[in-house]
């Protein structure tokens, strides 16, 4: 809420009309009118007296801790993302520090700035001078939501601080925090499409399902591509195939793309270092990025909304930054096939 929405807000709880207030602050209604359309603001001088008046504090009046809308935080998140590739990370996690200092107990805003943060950081795509204080201090952020009573946030903290703590080794703390996390209980959504059907609210309960069978699906290809990695680890080459294979025909029968399918081929050619397959492999995967999008036009998911931005153009953006320095390319980095592919798509 912007200050002239809180001016209005609390004038009218107090039965008070634009012209009294005026009156007792000294000002013109059509000043009183300018601040509440946001037109214009109260002068420094007055916003004591203001506050007073409407029986709140300054802070209250400025919204100063106030939380943030979803819709705010997600715009603030996309910036984010946008600066961090314009003015650098440190730039932008210095300005990222400023505004949590702002709203320091917007979880879900400290939450989301910390996991993109050190997404950038983990994946090295900028010469950052000392990672190690960032480090810190993103998993200061991922503790302080880690048990705070938004049980969603929470868990998500929760995982995200166990993999920094498996990142820097640290098994035992990782193990703890694990056993800390409660088990996954009742989905109220069951519950929630049941009461939909029983008012015939289709539409609702359709958008519910689907959002069900989205998530569901999109958790199955990642439960499989762990099994991918764990095979590749093991040098199980056959098996991990016959597994992206599994991750194809998902992704086809619900309508994901096949982006996943053919990521995980190259995961496992690139581990088996076959140059040639790892190629093919590396450009299907680039040339069927958009098919991502498949679910926006699918028949399974035309009850549910889906946001405008849906961060794989920017996702797309830092796989292709990735391309400079992610080690995983090295064994191909010289062959011919792979700088004409890497300059067809990067340059």
């Amino acid at each position: 809420m912007n200050i002239g929405d809180t001016i209005r807000k609390y004038r009218k709880e107090l039965g008070m009309t634009q012209e009294q207030m005026a009156n007792q602050l000294g000002v013109s209604a059509p000043a009183v009118n300018k601040w509440e359309n946001g037109i214009s603001y109260p002068d420094i001088s007055i916003l004591s007296p203001l506050a007073r008046l409407l029986k709140i504090d300054v802070n209250e009046l400025l919204s100063f801790q106030e939380e943030l809308s979803e819709q705010e935080i997600v715009t603030f998140i996309n910036l984010l993302s946008e600066n961090i590739t314009v003015k650098g990370i440190e730039e932008s996690f210095e300005e990222t520090i400023g505004l949590i200092k702002q709203y320091p107990n917007c979880n879900r805003l400290i939450l989301w700035s910390a996991q993109i943060l050190n997404g950038y950081l983990v994946m090295k795509l900028q010469d950052v001078v000392d990672v190690k204080k960032y480090e810190d201090q993103i998993i200061k952020w991922f503790e302080k939501v880690a048990f705070c009573d938004d049980a969603e946030l929470a868990r998500s903290a929760q995982m995200s601080l166990a993999q920094s703590f498996m990142k820097d080794k640290k098994y035992e703390e990782a193990q703890k925090l694990l056993d800390k996390i409660p088990p996954i209980g009742f989905d109220k959504r069951l519950a929630q499409i049941q009461l939909y059907t029983e008012q015939e609210k289709f539409e609702d309960a359709f958008k519910e399902l689907e959002g069900m069978l989205y998530q569901s699906s999109n958790g199955l290809l990642s439960n499989l591509m762990q099994i991918i990695t764990l095979l590749c680890k093991r040098q199980e080459y056959d098996s991990a195939l016959k597994y992206a294979d599994l991750v194809s025909q998902v992704s086809l029968l619900f309508n994901l793309g096949n982006y996943a399918g053919n990521s995980s081929y190259f995961t496992i050619y690139a581990e088996m270092g076959n140059k040639e397959l790892a190629i093919d492999a590396l450009e299907k995967t680039m040339n069927d990025y958009e098919t991502m999008r498949q679910p926006r036009s699918s028949e399974l998911y035309k009850h549910m909304e889906f946001s405008e931005d849906d961060g794989l153009d920017k996702m797309k953006t830092i796989i292709l930054k990735s391309f400079d320095n992610d080690p995983s390319l090295d064994f191909i980095r010289n062959e011919p096939r792979y700088k004409e592919l890497y300059h067809k798509l990067v340059k």
